[in-house]
């Protein structure tokens, strides 16, 4: 539904002797090039946005006019970024790898502070890969008891497991990192999903939040149809104004009509219409 890049310094995040910097200088995204890549997003209709590791960063792509703002879990703590992202009142993605529960209470409060409330919180591990244990998926409930904002997953994972399970929770965003090819130069390729694996994600989560349903506990109409327990139907044909006894009342499957245990509710009630004999005896029938 969204992408989303890095927009960051090399010389901002490391020092120039350090071995990291020299990683990172070589996948710095340019401006020229995310400003290409809007233009593309734009005409396809798609939200893109960057993860700004330096507020120099937010004011470009606040120029580019993103649609939502992201805050990676390194910058969590970054004060300064989160209040002039805060500020522009738009949605904002906050990722909590690196963190505990104050330092996201604390972000969200800047948010708040600056009347953003325009907010989703994910759970993340930053790991790169993390394995199940480590997933944490419980802290999204702390996350709901704490706070009113949607929740989800920025998942760095090698599988779809804690992604489905991260629905049954709650989550309902997801980042995921993507790439053309694994083997391709760069820190984060190992563990992104080329394009067929990322179509499978998405699928899943899908599928996951199909299988949730209703909390409403019912009797299925196709349970009904398969089901090998009785309800009960007419024994014969009744006209309307006719009232109903134990007679008149036969048990077959499948149990399309008023369940047996409930024979006191039907019993002396009057027909509404005319009945046929063998079909389900439904409360819309009697008085």
């Amino acid at each position: 539904n969204a992408v989303k890049f890095q927009i960051f310094k090399a010389s901002k995040l490391y020092p120039k002797d350090k071995k990291m910097y020299k990683i990172f200088k070589k996948i710095e995204l340019s401006q020229k090039q995310f400003i290409y890549f809007k233009k593309f997003a734009d005409k396809i209709n798609i939200p893109i946005t960057c993860s700004a590791f330096d507020i120099e960063s937010a004011k470009f792509l606040e120029k580019c006019n993103v649609k939502f703002h992201k805050i990676a879990s390194s910058e969590l703590s970054n004060y300064k970024l989160i209040d002039f992202i805060s500020k522009t009142k738009k949605p904002i993605v906050l990722s909590t790898g690196m963190s505990d529960l104050e330092d996201v209470k604390k972000a969200v409060e800047i948010c708040e502070n600056n009347k953003n409330y325009n907010i989703s919180i994910l759970q993340c591990t930053s790991l790169y890969p993390p394995n199940h244990r480590s997933n944490n998926l419980n802290v999204l409930k702390a996350f709901q008891k704490n706070f009113i904002y949607p929740v989800g997953l920025s998942d760095h994972n090698l599988d779809n497991i804690p992604a489905i399970t991260s629905v049954g929770l709650g989550a309902r965003i997801f980042e995921k990192h993507f790439t053309l090819s694994k083997k391709m130069d760069g820190p984060d390729h190992f563990y992104a999903l080329e394009p067929n694996e990322f179509k499978l994600y998405i699928k899943e989560i899908k599928n996951s939040l199909k299988c949730l349903g209703s909390e409403k506990k019912i009797f299925l109409i196709k349970e009904r149809i398969q089901s090998r327990r009785k309800s009960m139907y007419f024994k014969r044909d009744m006209k309307k104004g006719e009232i109903i006894n134990k007679k008149d009342i036969i048990y077959m499957r499948p149990p399309l009509g008023i369940m047996p245990n409930y024979i006191n509710h039907i019993i002396k009630k009057k027909i509404k219409k005319n009945v046929k004999a063998k079909n389900p005896i439904l409360y819309k029938d009697l008085k």
